[in-house]
């Protein structure tokens, strides 16, 4: 995304006081732009010809962000004014469980992060307008400094009686499950207007923040991944709204991902369907019926003792060998989130004008669509009800 330079825009006018203060801007929203685009400071003060330091005391709060700020502010990013009047959610950098490479751009984080936050933003908002109910999860204790394998099983087991699952049956469609909680599932994609946002934040995976029992959970997932990957995301995601509510722990990335593992392939299937001298054939028949990847198996398998150590690594070493490390056999159906978009119909709906769509919720439509991607041609199955919702 690149920036608009104001053709005569001036630190001395953006400081006149010829401009009547209307409305209430927000200093902090500047840094909200800014880590939203993938901008510095420094960018954002050359494109409205004004001097870092100063855009720097303005969003510190030390100077007001006056309305000729606020509309340069608008169109240099191409931002609705709106968006540096609203309050920014409270959500610290360490609130936020992210799955991730440790390779990933720490850059790209930053983005990443403000993207979510403007998610979870909105999707509060909907959620308000729609009275969206959330259905309290079972948490482990906040005493708890980490969750054995029993405590983990039993977890996924109660979540799984929750999503409304028998015994070890497959999850058909995970998305569809957790959205049925009240929990919103949404895509973050970091320039909805790029063609090539598909890559959208390599070696990023997942996000989430929230508590079932206070305000509106959401998880976040990066697209591009392949489907089986993209499940274990959300399972690995909603590990973390189980297991770890307001709480940070070394162990907290192992405990979501043994999490995700014991949700979408229970102990007794693992045990019924796999045995110690597997193949990867015999595993690939086992991700057909359960949307969970080969390699996501093998470490299930492993974790359970049905695997030994030994063909753990014959069976990693057989995948380098195909080359199924990067790109595994047997095709996932792709699933994609509903709730979040039938929130925003709903809420938006008998509002025609783009424009007034934009200012209310301060994010241009194209942002807004990306969180809300539409349902059509999307195979949503017969009767699929997401959750019951209506206007506020």
């Amino acid at each position: 995304m690149t920036l608009t330079v104001l053709d005569s825009s001036t630190e001395k006018a953006c400081s006149s006081k010829a401009h009547s203060m209307k409305t209430q801007f927000n200093p902090q929203r500047i840094l909200a732009a800014r880590d939203l685009l993938g901008f510095t400071l420094t960018e954002l003060a050359e494109a409205i010809e004004v001097s870092q330091a100063f855009l720097s005391q303005v969003a510190g709060g030390n100077k007001n962000l006056s309305e000729p700020h606020a509309e340069s502010l608008a169109q240099v990013t191409g931002l609705p004014i709106t968006f540096f009047t609203m309050e920014s959610p409270d959500l610290p950098s360490d609130s936020l469980r992210f799955r991730k490479n440790k390779t990933a751009s720490s850059r790209l984080t930053r983005q990443a992060s403000a993207l979510f936050r403007e998610t979870y933003r909105v999707a509060a908002d909907l959620a308000a307008a729609t009275a969206l109910k959330t259905r309290p999860l079972t948490q482990a204790s906040t005493t708890i400094e980490s969750i054995d394998d029993t405590r983990l099983e039993d977890a996924a087991a109660a979540a799984r009686s929750l999503l409304g699952l028998d015994g070890s049956q497959p999850i058909l469609n995970l998305t569809r499950s957790i959205e049925r909680l009240g929990i919103v599932v949404a895509p973050i994609i970091l320039d909805p207007i790029s063609e090539e946002s598909g890559v959208v934040a390599p070696g990023h995976f997942g996000i989430s923040h929230g508590k079932t029992d206070q305000g509106t959970p959401l998880i976040g997932y990066f697209p591009g991944s392949a489907p089986d990957r993209d499940r274990f995301t959300l399972a690995h995601e909603l590990g973390h709204l189980v297991l770890h509510p307001g709480r940070q722990l070394p162990s907290a990335e192992d405990e979501a991902n043994y999490f995700a593992g014991a949700l979408l392939f229970p102990e007794a299937a693992a045990r019924s369907l796999i045995r110690p001298d597997a193949t990867l054939s015999q595993l690939a028949r086992v991700k057909a019926e359960y949307g969970i990847s080969i390699q996501a198996l093998i470490m299930r398998a492993a974790a359970l003792g049905i695997l030994s150590p030994e063909r753990k690594r014959s069976l990693f070493v057989q995948l380098s060998a195909r080359g199924w490390r990067t790109n595994e056999p047997v095709e996932v159906a792709a699933e994609y989130p509903l709730l979040f978009r039938k929130m925003f119909d709903i809420a938006t709906s008998g509002v025609k004008s783009v424009s007034l769509i934009e200012q209310r919720f301060g994010l241009p439509m194209s942002y807004l669509r990306s969180m809300a991607p539409s349902a059509s041609n999307r195979g949503l199955e017969n009767g699929a009800e997401v959750i019951s919702l209506r206007r506020a």
